[in-house]
């Protein structure tokens, strides 16, 4: 009962700090090219509802933490609804109200005064910044711990699988998958988990010979390191750990490693959703904020519970925390720049018209395109909640 206690307080602990680190960066990304602009930020939040503590700084910003953790906002000098750029006439009225107000120049602090470039780079430094915020984390990781480098050298092969169907064999090294190079294990994990139901050409080295064998994935139920299970493609093959090689990393190859893991994710979440638009994947594997707290708070309190010492424990959680924090925030960058109005993607298509048209896209019509997109994102967040219990279900009716 004392160790469900613990682990449930580490495992909330270990989401509300993972989520508000990927929060306040993605926020700070839009506060700091704001400011850098010279926009005027009225408030700056982390979380919603009544403020646990606030304090305002000398940019007049009042900087906050909310009592629900579970998001933040930036909202600049001007803001006064949905529209994230107000239409000819509506500027002139809020001119006109800054002049009589705040005195004749306080116009040029708002945001929707300053240049096209300027309001697209401010609305698009937050996703950037989420993107960023990962390639210094796995940075991190790489030049602190090193990077592993399993082989992929063929373990064993599952009687009556695809991969021994297809004629793999035990110590076949995989040299390339539809010709690109997939020598390590990761590579090799990335394109067969997404190839369900498509025959890709693997090439491997046997006794110093080449060979070509073509293989189907079979879509099969996995379990994650949280202990849910999911659906992915799979051949039938295992690899050794005894092939892990820790490499050391100067700066710049830590650097290298860092930006080429969010390059990989992304170009994997969008070979993921370009699957579910073909049928070929069901979209089970997405999910919101539940599935994020549950994985979240389970590796948490699952790395305090390691063998070792208090020291092993505490560098355990914090490597788990940053790799979970990673993968999160390149998550929320990608789902940011999605064109769906009220995300930042959808405020990127509104200033890409008014590129196009030389004027801003209508308030009406804007509103109209706000309305359509609430209800796309309530929609979304039905259905990865729907997703979320039964994986959270899956997790606890396995694992206790």
């Amino acid at each position: 009962m004392v160790q469900t206690i613990i682990d449930t307080l580490v495992g909330a602990a270990s989401f509300i700090l993972v989520l508000s680190l990927v929060v306040f960066i993605h926020e700070l990304g839009h506060y700091s090219v704001a400011r850098f602009f010279k926009v005027a930020v009225e408030k700056f939040s982390i979380g919603f509802g009544k403020p646990i503590i606030k304090w305002k700084a000398k940019s007049g910003t009042v900087w906050s933490i909310g009592r629900i953790p579970l998001g933040g906002y930036v909202k600049f000098f001007g803001d006064a609804g949905a529209a994230s750029n107000p239409d000819l006439e509506r500027l002139e009225q809020i001119k006109l109200n800054m002049h009589m107000v705040h005195g004749k120049d306080a116009w040029k602090t708002c945001l929707h005064f300053k240049p096209l470039y300027q309001r697209a780079l401010v609305v698009a430094a937050g996703p950037f910044a989420n993107f960023i915020l990962a390639a210094v984390l796995y940075a991190g990781i790489a030049l602190t711990y090193g990077t592993p480098q399993l082989l992929a050298k063929v373990a064993s092969v599952l009687p009556g699988g695809a991969a021994e169907s297809a004629g793999f064999q035990i110590d076949d090294e995989f040299v390339s998958i539809n010709g690109k190079e997939t020598k390590l294990f990761r590579d090799v994990v990335q394109i067969i988990t997404l190839s369900s139901g498509t025959e890709l050409e693997i090439i491997v080295k046997r006794n110093n010979d080449l060979k070509t064998i073509n293989v189907t994935p079979v879509r099969t139920k996995r379990k994650d390191a949280a202990g849910g299970t999911y659906e992915a493609g799979q051949i039938g093959v295992s690899f050794s750990g005894e092939n892990v090689v820790y490499k050391s990393n100067n700066i710049l190859e830590a650097g290298a490693f860092g930006v080429g893991n969010v390059y990989t994710t992304l170009a994997s979440t969008g070979t993921y959703l370009k699957r579910i638009f073909q049928g070929k994947e069901d979209g089970k594997s997405l999910g919101s904020v539940v599935k994020i707290a549950a994985i979240t708070g389970k590796i948490g309190a699952k790395a305090l519970n390691v063998e070792g010492s208090a020291g092993v424990k505490l560098k355990t959680w914090t490597l788990s925390l940053i790799e979970i924090a990673a993968g999160l925030s390149i998550a929320l960058g990608f789902a940011n720049l999605m064109p769906i109005p009220v995300l930042d993607g959808g405020h990127l298509v509104y200033y890409g018209y008014e590129a196009i048209m030389r004027r801003p896209l209508s308030e009406k019509a804007q509103e109209i395109g706000f309305k359509l997109g609430f209800t796309v994102l309530i929609t979304l967040f039905l259905v990865l909640t729907w997703n979320d219990i039964g994986y959270v279900a899956d997790m606890f009716g396995n694992n206790g």
